[in-house]
């Protein structure tokens, strides 16, 4: 007997007064019309950064698979929790999600402790290392961002006239550290009298962090004080929405600073910089972008899930060798010499053969 078309439809007769007999029809979970789910991390979509790069590798494993999915958006880190808690319960649906993956470092604890409950549930986290041993079912998509960010640091340095580099993160956390590390490196290698060193930052270094991933006002203020009054001319944002704020303030500030520079992260954001977004036209104020590839990992590890069927818990590293991290070149709103071409490229053959070692951190970081 097909026990989901006994538990689809359940019949309840119920023998009343004078013998009539009642059939009363108990509506029960359908089957899934989902084939996996996201929880998004708090900046929320539309944060042109690191959610919405998730979002496009959902929707094009969409498009390439027909796989349809959903998703919530949480405001407040204690809403991750019952979100994939909900999602691995699936009461309203027969069927569980095929996988279930959490975009983002702070949903660590919340997705363990469902894990723990629901053990032959498939999942992925973006951002955070899970021991593939006690949660063999959790697959982490871990990034080399300071190998990326090593080569919009690189660019940096060619383009900076005051010899002054901001970057403004969203959190004083290693995560983001590792993006600074990665551009303050790459920029002293391409223009070593900036004297930026790993006990000290020198004077080229300006740093800070919003506090917060989706405070644009925020994120502003902190880059007009740069521009304004450190004499920075180029900022690198790791900062998820709040980095919008940089963007606009490279935007608000250039006509009478200019040239300055924004440097974008995660998605392709050089269209940001421009006067109509919508429609982008040169010039634009940011420079490059810093892509972290989080659609390639969302796309790539539902694929696994959903359609050839070889899912496996564990590690997955995103690095240059695997185009998991890079940098934007987008000659139709600003073209970069070939020379300075020709040394990122230089510099992405040194990190993936080993020749170059690009750091994680440095102390004066935090």
């Amino acid at each position: 007997m097909n026990m989901k078309i006994v538990a689809a439809i359940l019949a309840l007769i119920i023998i009343g007064a004078g013998g009539a007999v009642g059939v009363w029809y108990l509506l029960a979970p359908k089957p899934n019309p989902y084939d996996f789910a996201i929880v998004f991390a708090t900046g929320g979509l539309g944060d042109k950064s690191f959610n919405d790069a998730a979002f496009k590798g959902a929707n094009d494993i969409k498009a390439e698979s027909g796989l349809q999915f959903t998703y919530s958006t949480p405001s407040v880190i204690a809403q991750y929790e019952p979100m994939l808690r909900a999602f691995a319960s699936h009461t309203e649906w027969l069927d569980p999600y095929k996988i279930i993956i959490a975009i983002g470092f702070d949903q660590a604890a919340a997705l363990q402790a469902v894990a723990e409950d629901y053990p032959e549930q498939n999942f992925a986290i973006v951002d955070m290392y899970i021991d593939p041993v006690a949660y063999p079912k959790v697959a982490s998509l871990l990034f080399n961002e300071h190998e990326g960010s090593a080569l919009v640091g690189a660019l940096a340095a060619l383009y900076t006239t005051t010899n002054k580099l901001g970057f403004v993160g969203g959190l004083s956390i290693d995560l983001i550290h590792k993006f600074g590390a990665g551009y303050y490196w790459g920029a002293n290698l391409t223009k070593p009298s900036l004297n930026i060193h790993t006990d000290v930052p020198g004077p080229a270094v300006v740093k800070g962090y919003v506090g917060d991933w989706s405070n644009i006002p925020a994120g502003k203020a902190l880059a007009d004080i740069m521009y304004q009054t450190n004499g920075t001319d180029i900022i690198y944002a790791a900062a998820g929405r709040s980095g919008l704020g940089v963007i606009q303030s490279a935007y608000e500030n250039n006509a009478t600073l200019g040239p300055i520079w924004a440097i974008g992260v995660d998605s392709p954001q050089m269209y940001l910089g421009c006067a109509d977004p919508e429609n982008p036209a040169p010039p634009t104020v940011v420079l490059t972008s810093m892509l972290k590839r989080v659609d390639v990992a969302v796309h790539d590890i539902v694929k696994s899930a959903c359609v050839t069927l070889d899912f496996a818990g564990g590690v997955y590293i995103f690095n240059l060798a695997n185009n998991g991290v890079g940098w934007e070149n987008n000659p139709a709103l600003k073209v970069i010499p070939p020379a300075y071409i020709a040394q990122l490229n230089m510099i992405a053959t040194g990190i993936i053969n080993g020749t170059f070692t690009v750091p994680t951190n440095f102390a004066w970081l935090a």
